[in-house]
């Protein structure tokens, strides 16, 4: 029978693998959805996601940012630094994330694969996209309680090119979607719906992982769709192209 003493060190282990367990929880949640802010390069939700922390650090392969001043000189926050134009993508998937959380809970490490499509247009030149594999080893620290990033390292493993004129934005997949035969919907689709335009972000249900505060992507949908509407009211129609429609 086992006594009171082993009884209490078995709770006292139990809670500290249910502890474990829920820091790497939520250290998956927080590496996900920087991920997705990443794909629109939604520079504050991006800085907001790292730690206050003099270690923190960006090893990507174009150089080293330093320190939390450097991860926004990186990203541009507070600069004048123009917003990425509505075909920018760098949608890059975490999988397989492998954490490890250190003695005394309050770091943690961890590994991931990165998969997924590209495409970042230059003033000069419209990017045709691209499929990227990559991996990232991750150094997490807690503060007050809260998972943020500390360094990130970057590796890219492969690309590969999209031929041109084979990567469809939304405007080309609406046209598709225009002549598609399907039993009568309920509610027919619209070709005014946003979500035929390239550059709108699907609503988040979820507030920031760190801030605890809304994203922004309710005012970037406005101006993306103020600006397709002034675009469309001085006569442009959309195409079928892979570049934007409007």
């Amino acid at each position: 029978m086992m006594g009171m003493e082993d009884m209490a060190a078995r709770l006292e282990a139990l809670e500290k693998k249910v502890e474990e367990l829920d820091d790497i929880n939520k250290i998956k949640r927080l590496h996900r959805i920087y991920s997705y802010y990443v794909m629109y390069m939604m520079r504050d939700e991006i800085t907001d996601c790292f730690a206050d922390h003099p270690d923190v650090a960006l090893y990507w392969l174009e150089g080293t940012w330093l320190g939390k001043e450097g991860v926004k000189r990186y990203f541009g926050v507070g600069t004048d630094r123009p917003e990425p134009s509505p075909d920018f993508i760098h949608q890059v998937m975490p999988v397989a994330g492998a954490i490890d959380v250190e003695p005394g809970g309050q770091r943690a490490k961890g590994r991931w694969y990165a998969f997924g499509g590209v495409n970042i247009p230059r003033p000069d030149k419209p990017g045709n996209g691209s499929f990227v594999g990559g991996m990232y080893e991750i150094e997490y620290i807690k503060q007050d309680g809260v998972w943020k990033f500390l360094t990130v390292r970057w590796i890219i493993n492969y690309t590969v090119q999209c031929p041109e004129g084979s990567w469809n934005f939304p405007e080309a997949i609406a046209e598709v979607i225009k002549d598609f035969e399907a039993p009568e919907p309920d509610i027919p689709a619209s070709m005014n719906d946003p979500r035929f335009m390239t550059g709108y972000i699907l609503p988040f249900h979820f507030n920031h992982p760190v801030t605890g505060k809304p994203a922004c992507e309710k005012d970037k949908n406005l101006r993306l769709i103020a600006a397709g509407n002034e675009m469309k009211g001085k006569g442009d129609k959309r195409k079928k192209t892979n570049k934007r429609g409007y």
